[in-house]
């Protein structure tokens, strides 16, 4: 009797254990399959986020000719560049030539932050040089649109950044510096008809006699401007 009552016993866990797997099983599978789902989740998520992943590099869309600048530091979300090709921080200046070009729309942002690059390491006369010429290319003939109309001539940070490396630049004398910033800024016309006028603040981009009144207030103030540029250049440099 005791033998048969061990032996039911024994039946009793085997069955009672076996269900309770089965139970077990019937609750992980789902479990492995929201796991398996949520990472083909993650993975689509990801490929999304990437799509849109900003990088501090220069980098060439090989189909197109046009090349973009999509560092998180300016831009918040950029679109994806399928066929590319990184440009080196230090030769972006001899390989971004017709045919190539920077993002139109988008040129003057990114002029600024590689004028910011150089004047990164310190403000000197050579770096102030260096950011005047990268400036200059925003308001060059490559960034016009269609229709002839220069996409950067209303964009005032440009201007006024033109305005501080000339003012602070001693290579550029006095009686020089209206000319390189006309010269800089392609001599645009602000008066012709059906166009709409410059604010006040920007009367000094007009005349000479205003323009070198700022440049000489520049000067007076010349380490406020500076500490100022240096605090700009460390924030937006590449």
């Amino acid at each position: 009797m005791a033998f048969t009552r061990n032996i039911s016993s024994s039946r009793r866990r085997f069955l009672g254990n076996g269900l309770k797997l089965a139970a077990l099983s019937g609750l992980l599978l789902p479990l492995q399959k929201a796991l398996a789902s949520g990472n083909a989740a993650i993975s689509i998520v990801k490929k999304r986020v990437n799509s849109f992943l900003s990088i501090d590099k220069i980098v060439l869309n090989t189909k197109t000719g046009v090349v973009h600048l999509p560092s998180g530091k300016i831009f918040s979300k950029y679109p994806t560049i399928k066929r590319q090709a990184i440009i080196g921080n230090n030769d972006w200046e001899i390989k971004v030539k017709p045919p190539y070009r920077f993002n139109k729309e988008k040129s003057g942002v990114i002029l600024e932050m590689l004028a910011m690059t150089r004047l990164a390491p310190g403000i000197n006369d050579r770096s102030l040089t260096d950011a005047y010429r990268i400036l200059s290319i925003a308001f060059s003939n490559a960034y016009k649109s269609k229709s002839g109309i220069l996409l950067n001539k209303y964009k005032f940070r440009l201007h006024y950044l033109l305005l501080q490396t000339i003012a602070l630049n001693n290579t550029f004398t006095a009686a020089q510096k209206w000319e390189k910033f006309q010269l800089a800024i392609g001599r645009i016309s602000y008066n012709l008809q059906n166009e709409k006028p410059l604010p006040k603040h920007m009367n000094w981009a007009i005349t000479k006699t205003e323009f070198d009144k700022r440049a000489v207030y520049i000067l007076q103030n010349k380490q406020t401007y500076i500490s100022r540029l240096t605090k700009r250049a460390d924030k937006n440099k590449l």
